[in-house]
This record gives structure tokens, sequence and C-alpha cells, in this order.
């Protein structure tokens, strides 16, 4: 048995993808295997979208602070300075 078919909505029948009627009760409600996937994968770009946009919002509302220079960069631009003439 395969574990992804199309089922009957009313009677849980198995049925085949192209058939249009359950020939178990005749119901036309027929459900996919891979609906709850798609569900899944929707929610979860939802999720990673919403998160994003959090991060985003953040990281706007942060005060952007000045890079410190370390001694060493100090005391090596200081002397590669060359003297004006």
């Amino acid at each position: 048995m395969l574990r992804y078919q199309y089922h009957c909505a009313c009677c849980d029948h198995t049925v085949n993808a192209d058939a249009h009627t359950c020939p178990n009760c005749g119901s036309h409600q027929i459900k996919s295997p891979f609906g709850f996937w798609i569900f899944c994968i929707l929610t979860c770009l939802a999720l990673v979208i919403a998160l994003k946009l959090v991060h985003a919002y953040l990281q706007h509302d942060q005060p952007i602070v000045p890079e410190q220079q370390s001694l060493f960069e100090v005391l090596t631009f200081d002397h590669n300075k060359t003297p004006e003439s």
C-alpha cells in the first residue's frame, strides 16, 4: 500500500488520482495526499518571513556605534604619515 494516495473524504476509500468520484460511495470530495505538506511548507515560509521582518525592524532601531580603532592601528597610522614640505 502506497503512503501517498488519494482518499475519499466521505468513506476514506482509496481512489485513483484521475477519479472524479469515489467508486465506493459516489462522493465528489477527493482528498489530496499533498495538502498537509503544502500547508506545512507555506507555514514555515511565513514564519521565516515574519522572523526576518522582526529582525530587520529590531536592527533598524539600534543606534549605529562607530567602530573603535585599536592602539596598534592608531600607532601604525601615525608612523606612516609623511611630513609635508
